[in-house]
């Protein structure tokens, strides 16, 4: 996790520990203004295969300029294979289809607007070149883990005054984004960007609710 940190957060770690008992300030549900909610994270990795499936509520299309959009379910698989195929096949949660390889990330990918996954694990079905594979994608959360809106929540009692500053008449003049991510543990990107698309990123802990790291971006 420290390399992590040191990439895309590197800013003095915060010591403080959130309470996680408000969530509104100035009578503002600031859980309104949320455009992206990455809950849930599917693995599996073994002899150079890799799965990865997000599930997600994200406004369409997705575009980070401080306004919420209409949000909707949105299901993400990247899978990662030993050597690349022309075609690539995926079937989960009831849907199917070709992926399309991204050449950056070296992966293929493939998105559903919903897919019926859920709970402690995924069934995968993978067809490449001759072979017509199974895989069990295993769910990151662990119990004790909080929820999206419980690390929004964090971030609101860590830095009040940035929400104070962007409400004005009752209105909240941002959008937030919060995503689950796993490297070893469960941990929270919670981002809150203004109408001039500056955002304000914190990394929560999964688990306490700390806030490990701030970072201004744009």
């Amino acid at each position: 996790m420290k390399k992590f940190i040191l990439i895309v957060f590197p800013l003095l770690i915060i010591s403080t520990l959130c309470g996680c008992k408000g969530g509104c300030t100035k009578g503002v549900d600031y859980l309104d203004y949320v455009s992206e909610r990455r809950t849930d994270i599917y693995l599996y990795s073994n002899d150079g295969l890799e799965i990865k499936i997000y599930l997600s509520e994200r406004e369409t299309p997705f575009s980070a300029d401080g306004i919420k959009g209409d949000v909707g379910k949105l299901t993400e698989i990247f899978v990662t294979l030993p050597k690349n195929y022309e075609e690539v096949n995926v079937s989960v949660g009831g849907v199917d289809g070709e992926m399309n390889y991204r050449a950056v990330e070296n992966c293929y990918y493939l998105s559903f607007s919903a897919c019926n996954v859920s709970g402690e694990s995924a069934a995968v079905t993978l067809k490449y070149g001759e072979t017509s594979a199974d895989f069990n994608a295993v769910n990151v959360k662990y119990s004790g883990v909080m929820d999206c809106d419980s690390a929004v929540k964090c971030v609101i009692e860590h830095d009040g005054g940035l929400f104070e500053s962007m409400t004005e008449n009752g209105i909240f003049t941002g959008e937030i984004f919060v995503r689950l991510l796993y490297d070893e543990g469960c941990y929270y990107y919670v981002g809150v960007c203004n109408r001039d698309k500056k955002i304000n990123a914190y990394l929560v802990d999964g688990e306490r609710g700390k806030i490990i790291a701030t970072k201004e971006l744009g």
